[in-house]
Protein backbone atom coordinates (compact mmCIF):
# COMPACT_ATOMS: atom_id res chain seq x y z
CA UNK A 1 0.00 0.00 0.00
CA UNK A 2 2.87 2.32 0.74
CA UNK A 3 4.15 1.58 -2.67
CA UNK A 4 0.86 2.55 -4.27
CA UNK A 5 0.76 5.76 -2.27
CA UNK A 6 4.39 6.54 -3.18
CA UNK A 7 3.76 5.89 -6.85
CA UNK A 8 0.58 7.96 -6.68
CA UNK A 9 2.43 10.84 -4.97
CA UNK A 10 5.22 10.71 -7.53
CA UNK A 11 2.68 10.80 -10.40
CA UNK A 12 0.83 13.71 -8.84
CA UNK A 13 4.12 15.56 -8.35
CA UNK A 14 5.05 15.05 -12.02
CA UNK A 15 1.61 16.24 -13.18
CA UNK A 16 2.03 19.33 -10.99
CA UNK A 17 5.43 20.09 -12.50
CA UNK A 18 4.10 19.65 -16.06
CA UNK A 19 1.09 21.87 -15.36
CA UNK A 20 3.22 24.52 -13.70
CA UNK A 21 5.81 24.39 -16.55
CA UNK A 22 3.20 24.86 -19.30
CA UNK A 23 2.32 28.35 -17.97
CA UNK A 24 5.78 29.72 -18.78
CA UNK A 25 5.67 30.39 -22.59
CA UNK A 26 8.04 32.79 -24.35
CA UNK A 27 6.48 34.71 -27.24
CA UNK A 28 7.53 37.37 -29.73
CA UNK A 29 5.91 39.26 -32.58
CA UNK A 30 7.23 41.50 -35.31
CA UNK A 31 5.32 43.74 -37.68
CA UNK A 32 6.51 45.14 -40.97
CA UNK A 33 4.26 48.03 -42.04
CA UNK A 34 4.23 50.63 -44.79
CA UNK A 35 4.19 48.11 -47.67
CA UNK A 36 2.75 50.38 -50.36
CA UNK A 37 1.66 49.38 -53.84
CA UNK A 38 0.72 51.73 -56.67
CA UNK A 39 0.00 51.30 -60.33
CA UNK A 40 1.81 52.93 -63.20
CA UNK A 41 0.29 55.16 -65.84
CA UNK A 42 0.22 55.12 -69.63
CA UNK A 43 -0.07 58.71 -70.90
CA UNK A 44 0.60 59.67 -74.51
CA UNK A 45 0.39 63.22 -75.83
CA UNK A 46 1.09 65.06 -79.05
CA UNK A 47 2.27 68.60 -79.66
CA UNK A 48 0.75 70.52 -81.12
CA UNK A 49 -2.47 68.99 -79.83
CA UNK A 50 -4.57 69.85 -82.89
CA UNK A 51 -4.48 71.03 -86.53
CA UNK A 52 -0.73 70.66 -87.03
CA UNK A 53 -0.91 69.99 -90.78
CA UNK A 54 -3.41 71.87 -92.97
CA UNK A 55 -3.60 73.32 -96.47
CA UNK A 56 -6.35 75.51 -97.98
CA UNK A 57 -7.04 75.83 -101.72
CA UNK A 58 -4.80 72.87 -102.51
CA UNK A 59 -4.10 72.25 -106.19
CA UNK A 60 -2.74 69.10 -107.83
CA UNK A 61 1.01 69.01 -107.20
CA UNK A 62 0.85 70.87 -103.84
CA UNK A 63 2.68 69.43 -100.84
CA UNK A 64 2.58 70.32 -97.14
CA UNK A 65 4.99 69.01 -94.48
CA UNK A 66 4.85 69.44 -90.69
CA UNK A 67 6.35 67.88 -87.54
CA UNK A 68 4.41 66.35 -84.67
CA UNK A 69 6.03 65.52 -81.33
CA UNK A 70 4.79 62.36 -79.57
CA UNK A 71 5.58 62.16 -75.83
CA UNK A 72 5.30 59.48 -73.14
CA UNK A 73 4.11 61.42 -70.09
CA UNK A 74 3.31 58.34 -68.02
CA UNK A 75 5.33 56.24 -65.60
CA UNK A 76 5.58 53.12 -67.78
CA UNK A 77 7.14 52.31 -71.12
CA UNK A 78 4.46 52.34 -73.81
CA UNK A 79 3.92 51.31 -77.39
CA UNK A 80 1.58 53.13 -79.70
CA UNK A 81 -0.17 52.90 -83.04
CA UNK A 82 -1.76 55.64 -85.14
CA UNK A 83 -4.98 55.57 -87.14
CA UNK A 84 -6.27 58.25 -89.50
CA UNK A 85 -9.97 58.85 -89.97
CA UNK A 86 -11.27 61.42 -92.45
CA UNK A 87 -14.62 63.12 -92.80
CA UNK A 88 -15.07 61.94 -96.42
CA UNK A 89 -13.49 59.38 -98.73
CA UNK A 90 -13.01 60.99 -102.17
CA UNK A 91 -10.36 63.59 -101.36
CA UNK A 92 -8.89 61.50 -98.52
CA UNK A 93 -8.16 58.71 -101.02
CA UNK A 94 -6.53 61.20 -103.42
CA UNK A 95 -4.29 62.83 -100.79
CA UNK A 96 -1.05 60.92 -100.26
CA UNK A 97 0.28 60.78 -96.69
CA UNK A 98 3.84 59.82 -95.80
CA UNK A 99 5.08 59.68 -92.20
CA UNK A 100 8.77 59.51 -91.30
CA UNK A 101 10.85 59.61 -88.14
CA UNK A 102 14.45 60.77 -87.91
CA UNK A 103 13.99 63.62 -90.40
CA UNK A 104 16.67 66.26 -89.80
CA UNK A 105 14.60 69.15 -91.17
CA UNK A 106 10.86 68.53 -91.29
CA UNK A 107 9.97 70.79 -94.21
CA UNK A 108 9.00 70.29 -97.85
CA UNK A 109 12.64 70.76 -98.88
CA UNK A 110 14.17 68.63 -96.10
CA UNK A 111 11.67 65.76 -96.08
CA UNK A 112 13.41 63.63 -98.70
CA UNK A 113 16.94 64.16 -97.34
CA UNK A 114 16.76 61.96 -94.23
CA UNK A 115 14.60 59.80 -92.01
CA UNK A 116 12.86 56.44 -92.13
CA UNK A 117 9.43 55.99 -93.71
CA UNK A 118 6.91 54.59 -91.20
CA UNK A 119 3.87 54.97 -93.48
CA UNK A 120 3.21 55.69 -97.09
CA UNK A 121 2.87 57.07 -99.40
CA UNK A 122 -0.70 55.96 -98.81
CA UNK A 123 -4.20 57.33 -98.38
CA UNK A 124 -4.61 60.16 -95.90
CA UNK A 125 -7.45 58.21 -94.32
CA UNK A 126 -11.03 57.10 -94.73
CA UNK A 127 -14.29 57.46 -92.85
CA UNK A 128 -13.73 53.93 -91.51
CA UNK A 129 -10.18 54.76 -90.41
CA UNK A 130 -6.82 53.55 -91.70
CA UNK A 131 -3.88 52.19 -89.71
CA UNK A 132 -0.99 54.49 -90.58
CA UNK A 133 1.50 53.36 -87.92
CA UNK A 134 1.22 49.90 -86.38
CA UNK A 135 -2.13 48.52 -85.33
CA UNK A 136 -4.24 49.53 -82.33
CA UNK A 137 -5.05 45.90 -81.49
CA UNK A 138 -3.70 44.91 -78.07
CA UNK A 139 -0.22 43.42 -78.00
CA UNK A 140 2.78 43.82 -80.26
CA UNK A 141 1.81 44.50 -83.86
CA UNK A 142 4.06 45.13 -86.86
CA UNK A 143 4.94 48.82 -87.05
CA UNK A 144 4.01 49.73 -83.45
CA UNK A 145 6.29 52.41 -81.95
CA UNK A 146 7.80 52.17 -78.45
CA UNK A 147 8.55 55.11 -76.15
CA UNK A 148 10.36 54.92 -72.82
CA UNK A 149 9.19 56.91 -69.80
CA UNK A 150 9.62 60.67 -70.37
CA UNK A 151 10.82 60.07 -73.94
CA UNK A 152 9.50 61.73 -77.06
CA UNK A 153 9.99 61.46 -80.80
CA UNK A 154 9.24 63.72 -83.71
CA UNK A 155 7.22 62.33 -86.57
CA UNK A 156 7.33 64.24 -89.84
CA UNK A 157 4.06 64.17 -91.80
CA UNK A 158 3.84 65.05 -95.48
CA UNK A 159 0.58 65.30 -97.44
CA UNK A 160 0.51 65.79 -101.19
CA UNK A 161 -2.17 66.05 -103.83
CA UNK A 162 -0.78 64.24 -106.89
CA UNK A 163 -0.77 65.92 -110.28
CA UNK A 164 -3.02 63.08 -111.45
CA UNK A 165 -5.87 64.15 -109.12
CA UNK A 166 -9.00 64.56 -111.22
CA UNK A 167 -11.97 66.90 -111.13
CA UNK A 168 -13.73 64.67 -108.57
CA UNK A 169 -11.37 66.17 -105.96
CA UNK A 170 -12.08 69.78 -106.96
CA UNK A 171 -13.87 71.89 -104.33
CA UNK A 172 -13.88 69.05 -101.77
CA UNK A 173 -12.86 69.41 -98.12
CA UNK A 174 -11.79 66.63 -95.80
CA UNK A 175 -10.61 66.73 -92.22
CA UNK A 176 -8.30 64.05 -90.89
CA UNK A 177 -8.10 63.01 -87.25
CA UNK A 178 -4.99 61.13 -86.18
CA UNK A 179 -5.67 58.90 -83.16
CA UNK A 180 -2.64 57.85 -81.11
CA UNK A 181 -3.51 54.62 -79.25
CA UNK A 182 -1.04 53.69 -76.50
CA UNK A 183 -0.72 50.65 -74.24
CA UNK A 184 1.77 49.38 -71.67
CA UNK A 185 4.60 47.17 -72.85
CA UNK A 186 5.17 45.41 -69.50
CA UNK A 187 3.41 42.04 -69.32
CA UNK A 188 1.72 42.75 -72.66
CA UNK A 189 3.32 40.59 -75.35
Amino acid sequence: MIRKVSVSLILLSLVGIVLTGSNAVFTSTSSNGANTFSTGTVVISTAPASAFITFSAMAPGDVVTAPLTVTNGGTMQLRYAVTSASTENTLAAQLDLTIKDGVTTCSNAGFGASGTVRYGPGDLGSTAGVNVIGDAAQGVQAGDRTLDVAASEILCFQVSLPLSAGNASQGVTTTATFAFNAEQTANNP
